[in-house]
């Protein structure tokens, strides 16, 4: 969770959810993507989102209007809280939806090897029972 930012500026009322930290750490919540995947796709260190969310600090203008993206949200609304009406938004299509079906079709595979390695012990299991 984003450390509260105890300075207040025309853009931020001090509150957690009011900084461009704040707003980045919660929309990335809602889209349910942890802190290394977004920050695998945007193309920084985990610890770089991290120092972003904590508002240590800011990210260049490329890299929030990538992560703008992948939220669902407009740039704006991480620099002003404009443009984005706060309920759950949906991961962006293309690079990020690509990600998670492969990642899905990952699971499915290593699911299905799993059933076949399980059917194998099995069967070992019972050799060695008679034995």
């Amino acid at each position: 969770m984003p450390v509260k930012n105890s300075s207040s500026n025309i853009l931020s009322d001090g509150n957690i959810d009011s900084t461009l930290g704040g707003r980045i750490f919660k929309c990335r919540e809602q889209v349910g993507l942890s802190l290394n995947m977004l920050a695998h796709l945007v193309g920084v260190n985990p610890s770089t989102l991290a120092s972003w969310e904590n508002d240590s600090s800011e990210p260049r203008v490329n890299k929030l209007v990538s992560m703008a993206g992948i939220l669902g949200v407009s740039p704006t609304y991480f620099i002003a809280e404009e443009g984005h009406s706060g309920s759950a938004t949906k991961p962006a299509r293309g690079r990020t939806g690509k990600l998670i079906s492969n990642l899905k079709s990952e699971i499915n595979e290593i699911n299905e090897e799993q059933k076949i390695l399980s059917k194998r012990l099995k069967k070992i299991n019972l050799l060695i029972q008679k034995l």
